[in-house]
């Protein structure tokens, strides 16, 4: 994964869950914890991105950031949450993503 993309990928991430630490977000994206502050510092001239330390800290995103809410139709909807019901491990996480990235606020039931 390019520079560009992994960007990307954090900032979806970041839309999808509030938050993660840096140690997380270099776990998910196989890079090491130096290479996720230099992308944070890079992202955050251009998206509303922040760090906070110490316990209950991390990389945040606002909460007012969500450029992709509400573009699933409701048969979308339903089958991803069908798919994320019977999902394990990563694919579980992945689904969820994706349904929090695109029905944003149809989300109750997950």
């Amino acid at each position: 994964m390019d520079t560009a993309h992994r960007r990307m990928e954090i900032i979806s991430i970041l839309s999808a869950k509030g938050h993660m630490t840096m140690r997380e977000l270099a776990w998910e994206l196989d890079v090491s914890r130096r290479t996720i502050m230099n992308d944070i510092i890079a992202l955050s001239f251009d998206y509303p991105i922040y760090t906070k330390p110490g316990e209950g800290g991390g990389v945040f995103i606002t909460e007012n950031y969500k450029p992709y809410t509400n573009t699933l139709t409701l048969t979308e909807q339903k089958t991803l949450c069908g798919l994320y019901d019977k999902a394990e491990g990563k694919e579980k996480e992945i689904l969820f993503r994706i349904i929090h990235k695109y029905g944003a606020d149809k989300l109750q039931n997950i």
